[in-house]
């Protein structure tokens, strides 16, 4: 399944986090569990998907995978508005041939692409999420806390 999302990230010190959770509550709003969430991130070693502006990932929670990516699309003072393809799938293996045919560029060889894929980083960190409605809209919010590891780098992100 396909949709249009728009996203806008934003890094935020740890003692601002009390504060940004206050303000949420101040509108209308629902929480969601904690939820803890992994993602692997891939690539070639040519960089191949980067020059054609796509993102790959598998994503874990509570059991579950979903392999992701993401087209290219508009980045515009931070927010970001991209084609996004999700496929659920049994254990974290990417098969790029899940995806439709057409958002790779003419005369791609997936199976080829696909051998070349490596590790590029990963993630561990746990999400707390709200739904705000504000003046007839519908915003997810996430606060993301964990770490983020490339080869034998570690980097905590959150509290």
């Amino acid at each position: 399944m396909s949709h249009l999302e728009i996203e806008l990230k934003l890094s935020v010190l740890p003692e601002a986090i009390e504060r940004i959770r206050e303000k949420i509550i101040s509108f209308h709003y629902t929480h969601f569990s904690l939820h803890q969430l992994s993602n692997i991130y891939f690539e070639t070693v040519d960089h191949q998907l980067r020059r054609w502006d796509m993102g790959l990932r598998i994503r874990g929670c509570d059991g579950r995978f979903e392999m992701t990516i993401k087209t290219a699309g508009k980045v515009i003072g931070g927010l970001h508005q991209r084609p996004e393809y999700n496929v659920e799938i049994h254990k974290p293996e990417i098969n790029l041939l899940a995806f439709p045919a057409e958002i790779w560029p003419k005369d791609t060889n997936v199976d080829r692409l696909q051998s070349q894929l490596t590790t590029l980083f990963y993630t561990d960190f746990s999400r707390e999420k709200w739904m705000v409605t504000y003046h007839g809209s519908e915003i997810e919010i996430v606060l993301d806390q964990g770490s983020i590891y490339a080869g034998a780098k570690k980097t905590y992100y959150g509290n």
